[in-house]
């Protein structure tokens, strides 16, 4: 396949009239369908450069000597191809950028998009820059194959990258006609075979050895083959050559293992060189930050717990942790958040590449949206508010009063830096004041006063602590009406007030 041919950017929807398709099935079929997402220039796309600016090639290896992977625009105008020997490309394009083909860089691309492309099929393979989606059992839920293709061209046409699309009832037909830029949809597999015919011979993924014994055996179209004695096809090209035909023709299942989901975020960014500009820094981390949410939002989770890490020339990696009293996946407020506690903190070296980088996640709450009472609205917005302050002062400096699981009175709540899981409700809540004395005031005299309206509560321990107590609580009311909480010291006898009721 030719790099021109390859490289074509979508000109037409696969649902169009001047597009090839094969009559479809209904919504509510459920038979084996794949659609073939192929991405001819991810090698050069992966490149963190404007790579149609200027002649560039991304270059790989073949037989030990390196070889034009994929070539830009400009480069291919001054005649450079894929395929072409790395000597011939300079020969003629003498100003050609070269770079070396980044296949981790291209597999974390080609992750990102299956872990998205999870909402359309619930099985998705990836392949060498492509992805195969098993969209049989999805053509109900979207309403129909076509449905289904415009949301996911829709979706594809807000990324950086080429793409070519094309469905068929074989995984391998699905990736082999997106691979030609067929722009194609097969739904039955009795026109999988007139389809496929018309495709050249060169397409097809075989060894140089077998590429030159089909072309002096004359055959030019996969049609050629279907003619042939199937037995003399295995003695000449091999078992295994035959076993892929009947898989591309659908006469045989092919079994595929479909892409996991990891369970943490990490994203990575590298500068080309060392750099203490918090502006290059910031504008890396705000890259990487709309993976993140898109991550949270594909699998409705959020996080209260974020970390950045720099990694240096000379020295250790360092660490950024940021933390949120609510849980969160809202790129804006994780974004100002950052830049609140860069301006509080230095750096500890110049910075080669950070990882952004949430290791805990938790299932995302939706609100409701009030129409009358904006009130969820606005406890969202305060919490944002305290965040930012708690950013910027310190963990410490801002403080909330959180439950324990203590009888006693005065070890039954705590200062705590961060927001609590909702509390459960608990009877004794019912039974106890909010309001609390700083230390328990002895009444003396003043029982007289005081009349007693329930039965006695007893709360005995601590003896493993120092604190013991030996207390029989009791709810009263003064003679002005207010509702006292008391209580009699086992210990001296004396009777004292701890709280009072709202």
């Amino acid at each position: 396949m030719s790099e021109s041919a390859a490289a074509a950017p979508l000109q037409h929807s696969l649902f169009s009239p001047e597009s090839p398709v094969v009559p479809m099935p209904s919504a509510t079929g459920c038979s084996l369908l794949w659609m073939s997402l192929f991405f001819p220039r991810l090698s050069l796309e992966v490149l963190e450069a404007d790579v149609d600016a200027r002649p560039w090639a991304v270059i790989d290896e073949a037989h030990g000597k390196p070889i034009v992977q994929a070539a830009s625009q400009p480069a291919r105008k001054m005649g450079v191809e894929s395929g072409m020997a790395l000597t011939a490309a300079y020969a003629l394009c003498p100003e050609l950028q070269a770079e070396p083909r980044d296949r981790s860089a291209e597999q974390a691309c080609l992750t990102d998009m299956a872990d998205a492309a999870m909402q359309y099929s619930s099985v998705v393979s990836l392949e060498p820059q492509a992805l195969l989606l098993e969209v049989g059992a999805s053509l109900k839920l979207f309403g129909g194959l076509q449905a289904l293709y415009e949301r996911v061209e829709g979706d594809l046409r807000q990324q950086p990258y080429e793409v070519e699309i094309a469905v068929a009832p074989s995984p391998q037909a699905a990736l082999l006609l997106a691979r030609c830029a067929m722009q194609t949809c097969i739904t039955e597999r009795t026109a999988l075979r007139a389809e496929l015919g018309r495709l050249p011979l060169a397409v097809l993924p075989v060894s140089e050895k077998q590429a030159t014994l089909l072309g002096r055996m004359g055959l030019r179209e996969l049609r050629d083959l279907w003619r042939l004695p199937r037995a003399g096809l295995i003695k000449r090209l091999g078992l295994e050559f035959i076993d892929y035909l009947d898989r591309l023709l659908c006469d045989k299942p092919e079994l595929r293992l479909s892409h996991k989901s990891a369970a943490n975020f990490s994203a990575s960014w590298h500068f080309p060189q060392e750099t203490e500009n918090l502006t290059f820094i910031l504008y890396g981390i705000e890259q990487l930050l709309p993976r993140l949410v898109n991550f949270m939002r594909l699998r409705e989770l959020a996080l209260n717990r974020l970390q950045v890490v720099f990694y240096h020339q000379d020295q250790q990696a360092s660490r950024l942790e940021l933390g949120t009293r609510q849980l969160c996946r809202d790129e804006t407020h994780l974004s100002t958040l950052i830049r609140e506690r860069f301006n509080q903190e230095k750096l500890a070296a110049p910075v080669l590449e950070l990882v952004l980088l949430a290791e805990e996640f938790h299932p995302a709450v939706i609100g409701n949206q009030s129409l009358f009472a904006p009130g969820e609205e606005q406890d969202t917005d305060w919490q944002q508010v305290l965040d930012q302050l708690q950013t910027r002062l310190g963990e410490e400096a801002v403080c909330h009063l959180q439950l324990r699981d203590e009888h006693r009175p005065e070890y039954a709540w705590a200062y705590a830096p961060t927001r609590p899981a909702e509390p459960k409700t608990h009877g004794l809540l019912t039974r106890r004041p909010l309001w609390l004395m700083s230390q328990p005031q002895r009444l003396g005299s003043g029982l007289k006063e005081i009349q007693l309206t329930s039965e006695m509560e007893r709360i005995e321990g601590g003896w493993w602590d120092g604190f013991d107590v030996r207390r029989d609580y009791y709810r009263a009311r003064d003679r002005h009406g207010r509702r006292l909480w008391l209580f009699r010291n086992l210990q001296d006898g004396e009777w004292y007030l701890q709280g009072l009721f709202g």
